[in-house]
């Protein structure tokens, strides 16, 4: 008879918890962006969000919570309950702080579900123009001949753009020297300045720069032609394997009720895929992904390992 009735509790249980979640959301939902507004990962929320917010029938709210290079609004996620109604909008630093810090006060995989990975964009080779190099191989063969002429530009000491670069270095065997600024625009200005040489930058902030010749493309870091410069070859047609991308995808607490989880990734990839959106995603170098939770999953496997090898190699540690 007790077990007949815990049997019924049981059931009683999952039916409500069922019905509560048929509902998400019934109020808004949080999407927090661990960096200061009008960045790109600003930019990417408020692109996403307020289609989301029109598909969810709930306003979906962006919660810039800066600070510790991305890392204290990435807590706050991790800390926040598992319930759907606070999201993370992470980036490629999410996959590389493993790597170059010490630690973290939290895990970067455990302590996340992955909820869709929106869009990728390509890191742009660029040079100086000054310098007498047109291609990837030139670029290698002009950095062994002359190791102590080149230093290359990277927004932010541990940043994406320095381990792309680091990543560069590791593949060719060549030796350039970094030179840190203090956010992307400070170090294309300094590779157009040719106080810095050459970087693996952005591809929405340094393309405006090629098409103004203040600086010269010689290749793109994804694995295919972008759609932004289809004119420049891949790295990977020089280097075989290489790639390095900036990407931006939606992380939920880990525990968030897979029936959210699976809510949120179908509305997010219908979004992603809808024309208007393709175009703002364009606009910005990027090109649309989406897909299951398991994309984004997949990607965050693959990206952990590979920064923190690179880290180690090439001896950054942030403590």
């Amino acid at each position: 008879m007790r077990a007949l009735v815990r049997l019924c509790l049981l059931l009683s249980m999952l039916a409500i918890c069922g019905n509560a979640f048929a509902a998400y959301p019934d109020r808004a939902v949080r999407l927090v962006v661990p960096f200061p507004p009008g960045g790109p990962v600003d930019l990417v929320a408020h692109i996403i969000a307020p289609k989301l917010g029109q598909r969810l029938g709930q306003q979906v709210t962006i919660d810039n919570i800066a600070g510790n290079d991305g890392i204290t609004g990435t807590e706050a996620v991790a800390k926040s309950a598992p319930d759907g109604y606070t999201l993370l909008l992470a980036a490629s630093s999410h996959t590389i702080h493993p790597g170059t810090y010490g630690k973290l006060p939290f895990d970067t995989e455990k302590a996340f579900t992955p909820v869709s990975l929106l869009l990728a964009a390509p890191y742009l080779l660029v040079v100086n123009p000054s310098l007498p190099v047109e291609s990837v191989e030139e670029l290698i063969a002009y950095a062994k001949s002359h190791p102590d002429r080149l230093r290359y530009a990277a927004a932010g000491l541990g940043g994406p753009t320095q381990l792309a670069f680091e990543l560069f270095k590791i593949t060719t065997g060549v030796d350039i020297t970094v030179a840190v600024y203090e956010g992307g625009a400070a170090a294309l200005d300094a590779v157009a300045a040719d106080k810095a040489q050459v970087m693996l930058a952005p591809i929405i902030a340094a393309l405006p720069m090629v098409q103004q010749d203040k600086l010269r493309g010689l290749a793109v870091s994804g694995a295919h032609h972008s759609p932004a410069a289809p004119e420049l070859p891949t790295i990977a047609e020089t280097l075989p394997g290489f790639t390095a991308v900036a990407w931006f995808g939606v992380l939920a607490p880990a525990g968030t009720p897979a029936a959210v989880i699976n809510r949120l990734s179908a509305e997010l990839d219908r979004i992603v895929h809808e024309p208007d959106t393709m175009k703002e995603i364009a606009a910005t170098g990027g090109e649309p992904v989406g897909g299951s939770p398991a994309t984004l999953g997949a990607l965050i496997q693959a990206e952990i390992p590979k920064w923190i090898r690179v880290a180690r190699e090439a001896g950054i540690r942030i403590e």
